[in-house]
């Protein structure tokens, strides 16, 4: 077991590019990449931008990033290889990155925000006009109210949700989501109208 206690989030990615000071760790980063042509003969490590597609030296103001700085020879032009972006540059990061300068690349596929199980929460809370958060607080006073022996705690707009129910189909994703199992007799309908 590791007695380092910080957290899984990095410093090193925050600090990569600048002169360190004695109280930095050890660490991993991810650097994002780009395959590109190369515009031009091209040394490891140099500041490069893209100009129709292909790679150019470039000031540090104008460029996106460096030359693979792990390539041992000189990069001739046509020839393929890493454009490594500048740390701290990238929008988004799955292992396949997006970037402003560049065009969306089509092997993304976007990860569902959500579960299966809290979409049909958040949905079912959408049709209803409810917030997820207070449809899954209601849901959460409903049975602990039941637990404790009570006739269970009501959501109450008004007239919000008058003749509507919670459907039995709903107590299935809540314990998927919550991870807490509720017993058929502490399910049912919270909604109530004020009249």
């Amino acid at each position: 077991m590791s007695a380092d206690k910080r957290s899984v989030a990095t410093d090193a990615l925050e600090t990569l590019g600048t002169i360190i000071s004695e109280n930095e760790k050890r660490d991993a980063i991810h650097l994002a990449v780009e395959p590109v042509i190369a515009g031009v003969t091209l040394y490891a490590g140099q500041h490069i931008k893209l100009i129709d597609g292909k790679a150019y030296t470039a000031s540090r103001e104008e460029c996106l990033g460096i030359v693979d700085p792990f390539v041992e020879q000189t990069i001739r032009e046509g020839e393929r290889f890493w454009l490594v972006v500048y740390p701290r540059q990238i929008t988004s990061l799955r292992h396949v990155w997006e970037h402003p300068s560049f065009p969306a690349s089509p092997d993304v596929t976007l990860a569902p925000r959500y579960s299966e199980s809290e979409q049909w929460i958040r949905d079912f809370a959408d049709n209803m006009s409810l917030r997820y958060d207070v449809l899954m607080d209601g849901a959460r006073e409903w049975v602990d109210s039941k637990k404790r022996g009570s006739w269970g705690e009501y959501l109450c707009f008004g007239g919000l949700l008058e003749g509507e129910s919670v459907p039995e189909e709903f107590w299935p994703h809540y314990e998927a989501v919550t991870g807490e199992k509720v017993e058929e007799d502490h399910r049912g309908s919270f909604f109530t109208c004020s009249c």
